[in-house]
Parts: C-alpha cells; sequence; structure tokens
C-alpha cells in the first residue's frame, strides 16, 4: 500500500461576512473531496499546536512527524534547499522578497506585484555586491521569492526580519538578537546588503520598464527567516515531493525525499503523483494557490481555486481503493486577515482499512464532528505507518 499527503496549503478559512458567514471550503462545490469524507475519518487538526500561528515550513516539519521547537532554525535554510544551493557549515540562509517601496522608502507592495519576469537578470546584478569578508549568494526562486545566502567566518543566524510584514512601513534595520560579536556583524552585513541592494535595483533596466508598462518595480529586498541548516533524520519512507515553492522543496530536499519538478495545471499534477507512485511509496504533494488567494483577501478566487482543485482530484478515486489519501490544510489562511492565523483546519484520511465516520463534507465546520477528534500534525505519521503497517508496537 502506498500514501499521498495532499497538503492544500492555506485552504482552511473564518466565517466570511460576505458569503453569510461561511467559509470558502464550505460555499464551494466540491463534490469529489466531499466523496473523500465520506468514505474516511475526518477531524480537525492544530498544526502545531492549539493557538500557534504556523509557518507553511514548521507546519510541514510537524506534520511530517519532526518537532520544529527541536529543529528549526529559520525558513532560509529551507528555502536555500529549494532552488538547490547546498549550504556549507557556517552558512547563513535567509528568505527574500523582490519588493516595492516609494522615493521615502515607504513599502508599496511587499511582492513587487508578484513579479514574474526579469527576477534572474536583476538576481544576477545582485550577485556582484561586494562586502569585505563575507561572499554573497542570491537566488531568483518562484515570482517575487528569492534566498540570500551568506558564507564566510564569524557569522550567525541570530538576526531580526528587515521585513516589517506591512505595507505602508518603512524596511526595518536589522538588529542582532543576542550580543554575540557575530549577530552583530550579521547583522551590519545584511544591512549594508540592503541598502546596496536598493541602489542597484532602482538604477536596472527591469525596473525602467515595469515603470514605463505601469508594473511596481522589484526596487526593494525584504529579508526573514535567518537559519543555518538544521539537522533533520530521514524521512521514514522512500518518497517524494511535489510541490510550486522552494520553500517546501527544501524541506523535502533536506529529509531525504526526492524533489520533482511539478506541472502546472492541478490535474496534471495529480496524474504526475499517481505515475511517480509507481516507484515510491510515499509522495508529499503541497498545493499553493488557495494561500495565496488568503493572503490577498479574495475569497471568490479562493473558492475558485477549491473547485478546480476539487475536480482535479477526481482521479484519486480509484487509488483511495487500495492505498491511503490524506487531505488537509498546513495552516489557516483568512481572506479577512491576509496572513496565517492559529485556527485549526480539517482533515480527512480515506482508504481501505478507514473506520468511516459519517462526515459527508471537507470544510472546517463539517469535520469537528469526525471520528479523528482534534489533532496535531505531529499525530498525522503515526497514523499514517499504523494504517501501512509500518509503526512498531509499544510495549509487550
Amino acid at each position: 500500500m502506498k500514501a499521498i499527503l495532499l497538503v492544500l496549503d492555506g485552504v482552511a478559512d473564518r466565517p466570511v461576512r460576505e458569503l453569510d458567514y461561511r467559509t470558502p471550503l464550505e460555499v464551494a462545490h466540491t463534490p469529489n473531496l466531499d466523496e473523500f469524507a465520506r468514505l474516511g475519518i475526518n477531524g480537525i487538526l492544530d498544526p502545531i499546536a492549539p493557538g500557534i500561528r504556523a509557518g507553511s515550513d514548521t507546519s510541514h516539519l510537524s506534520i511530517l512527524g519532526y518537532d520544529p521547537y527541536e529543529v528549526y532554525t529559520g525558513r532560509g535554510p529551507f528555502e536555500a534547499a529549494g532552488v538547490g544551493i547546498e549550504l556549507k557549515e557556517g552558512d547563513i540562509a535567509l528568505r527574500a522578497n523582490f519588493a516595492t517601496v516609494d522615493e521615502k522608502g515607504i513599502i508599496r507592495d511587499r511582492r513587487a506585484g508578484r513579479i514574474s519576469e526579469g527576477t534572474s537578470e536583476l538576481a544576477r546584478a545582485l550577485n556582484k555586491i561586494e562586502i569585505e569578508g563575507v561572499e554573497i549568494i542570491f537566488k531568483e526562486s518562484v515570482a517575487h521569492r528569492a534566498v540570500l545566502v551568506l558564507r564566510g567566518k564569524n557569522l550567525s543566524y541570530k538576526v531580526s526580519d528587515s521585513d516589517p510584514h506591512e505595507i505602508g512601513r518603512p524596511i526595518k534595520k536589522i538588529i542582532p538578537l543576542d550580543n554575540s560579536f557575530e549577530a552583530k556583524r550579521t547583522a551590519e552585513i545584511l544591512n549594508e546588503f540592503s541598502k546596496q541592494a536598493r541602489n542597484i535595483l532602482e538604477k536596472h533596466e527591469i525596473n525602467k520598464r515595469r515603470i514605463l508598462e505601469g508594473k511596481p518595480p522589484a526596487n526593494a529586498i525584504l529579508l526573514r527567516g535567518a537559519g543555518k541548516t538544521p539537522k533533520l533524520e530521514k524521512f521514514k519512507l522512500n518518497s517524494a515531493c511535489l510541490a510550486t515553492t522552494a520553500i517546501i522543496n527544501g524541506i523535502g530536499r533536506l529529509v531525504g525525499m526526492e524533489v520533482v519538478q511539478t506541472k502546472r495545471e492541478y490535474g496534471d499534477r495529480v496524474k504526475q503523483a499517481l505515475e511517480i507512485l509507481k516507484r515510491k511509496e510515499f509522495i508529499l504533494m503541497n498545493i499553493k494557490e488557495a494561500d495565496e488567494a488568503g493572503h490577498d483577501r479574495d475569497y471568490n478566487k479562493k473558492i475558485k481555486i477549491i473547485e478546480e482543485i476539487d475536480e482535479a482530484v477526481e482521479s484519486l478515486r480509484d487509488f483511495i481503493t487500495e492505498n491511503y489519501l490524506i487531505v488537509l490544510a498546513d495552516h489557516t489562511t483568512p481572506v479577512s486577515v491576509g496572513d496565517h492565523t492559529g485556527d485549526t483546519v480539517p482533515v480527512l484520511i480515506c482508504g481501505p482499512e478507514v473506520r468511516r465516520d459519517g462526515v459527508s463534507h471537507f470544510d472546517e465546520r463539517s469535520c469537528v464532528s469526525g471520528g479523528l477528534g482534534r489533532i496535531r500534525g505531529r499525530d498525522i505519521m503515526p497514523i499514517l505507518f499504523d494504517l501501512l503497517g509500518k509503526s512498531e508496537k509499544f510495549g509487550a
């Protein structure tokens, strides 16, 4: 038997006033997800713990069976691994955003209009930045996302973010988070990088062209999530990771999964997963787009994406007759908030030997009455390993 863990990134929501206080999942027409719920056991899940606002990185670590409080040093190393940068001992990695600031340095768009073209040219220009005693490695990722790696001696990941996570505010000065020489030095380097990056980006032809086209220029860099490579045990199953974002691919790579370049269309991704499972036991499949709709505070877009995903997963109906499917969200991204919150998320598990619980709809409210009850992210893998016959008995 094999298994798919389908993570609908940020799909969970809070009641939306304009939807008569229902969530996008409740409003969306989802006959296939509802059928999986009917054929399975359901519940609600705290990705980490009640009330904890999980990031996509910490929630995925938890769901895969790792304790983020023990292994997590920051987002940057996962982003770096996701774009193919192999960190060396002493390297510090950070997640970067191409962003738009005005002439006063006030952030007008944290994602530079979700820029999707020209970022490789911008990255090449930023790689020319020279700061004494450190090597700068800057690599573009998907859309507005990028990675910054500092390579050198006497560096520390104990530094703050420059990203205020809000528009209408200036870029924050990075400060050391402890009194060490290394942290102070690293903060100084990052602030100097940000200063030089802005000067380079302001003059770059890509941004001059974007302004002429009426698009927000990618004229600043926001930094967050500094970290060093975490020490992670290899995942216990022969697995693959299928995701569109560097951070999830990075997690997959660092826990020993094969990272596969994913298809664009949802239906093609599902078919790709089924093909990969001919040679693998387990697939981590992350679908990101509902989370982006939540961040954009667009409930109509979120509903549309949910329905498109539901149509795509119809081809998994035959799969669950002999294998296992887990569907869940990694966190809640309410359209009313535009960011992650600590609410529970719905979860379902279906397959040949799952006890059905009578739930007939996959959403935040219906799953409350399911047989799984309220569990945590770290409970998912023990449940799956038990169903797959791969767990060990505890006790005599």
